[in-house]
């Protein structure tokens, strides 16, 4: 990846000075035509061969960066946010027992205006419950020992309930499954934010939060709405967050998934062979 991303910058380089080339010459040619012109025709005729060949080499350059790294770079820019993020938070939050941790976040959700619906069904899954306000979705489940398998189940109950009961096609979704023990599997799944649409306008984060350690297991490094939504709620915590509740041990999944994108190309990610998770 990091190799990738060196041509890629290199690329980006020639393009950004090729822009700013191209549009100096035009400006200040479009200044100075009319005493080209009266000095000589074929001067004149030369300088707009340059313009043509400028504005020409400048679409190539474009067409040749977003054709190559435009699909990519989002993807890209994701998994090296959840590379050098935090390996999980603290919480401040006391609650020891799963049903009083959910109960404070129900409490706060509800001060904050959001309709909420208790112990809930989604697709055969249990939730403790949902909360909404406008486009911003709160999704709490309990579970004693929290495994990929789970989380992945309740990502697709979250999906379902928005996008086809819901018909929601914009908006932040934050899943927050509170588990006495999270397993390593779950953990690597926890700083992935699922985008949904073509502009990526729906996105859903998860938040695991293992009550026996006070861990919180996010994508946190990435100011969106969905990161305000998991330290306001499951931290209870303000943005930015404190250095107090940061874990500064980095955790083996992401070096894992550092070497994994060592084996990244371009070709397999068009082909949708290359996944990480």
């Amino acid at each position: 990846m990091r190799e990738f991303r060196k041509k890629q910058k290199r690329l980006y380089a020639l393009l950004k000075t090729s822009v700013i080339i191209s549009a100096v010459f035009l400006l200040v040619y479009i200044g100075v035509q009319p005493y080209v012109a009266k000095l000589s025709d074929l001067a004149a005729v030369i300088c707009n061969y340059i313009c043509d060949f400028l504005v020409i080499g400048v679409l190539v350059l474009v067409f040749m960066y977003y054709s190559k790294y435009g699909k990519c770079d989002s993807f890209l820019s994701s998994v090296e946010n959840e590379i050098s993020d935090a390996g999980y938070y603290l919480t401040s939050r006391s609650e020891k027992e799963r049903s009083e941790y959910i109960s404070s976040m129900y409490d706060d959700l509800q001060c904050c205006k959001y309709s909420m619906s208790k112990n809930i069904e989604i697709t055969e899954f249990d939730f403790e419950f949902k909360a909404l306000k406008k486009k911003e979705f709160f999704y709490a489940a309990s579970i004693d020992n929290v495994d990929r398998n789970d989380v992945l189940a309740y990502l697709d109950s979250v999906i379902y309930d928005i996008t086809v009961q819901n018909i929601f096609r914009k908006g932040d979704a934050v899943l927050c499954i509170v588990t006495d023990k999270a397993q390593d599997d779950a953990i690597a799944l926890s700083k992935m934010v699922t985008p949904l649409g073509k502009k990526e306008q729906l996105k859903i984060a998860i938040a695991i939060c293992e009550i026996s350690s006070g861990r919180v297991y996010f994508l946190g490094n990435v100011k969106t709405k969905c990161q305000q939504m998991i330290a306001n709620f499951v931290m209870n915590c303000d943005l930015p967050i404190k250095e107090q509740y940061i874990g500064k041990e980095r955790l083996p999944f992401q070096d894992e998934l550092e070497d994994r994108m060592k084996s990244f190309n371009i070709k397999d990610f068009k082909a949708g062979n290359f996944t990480v998770h």
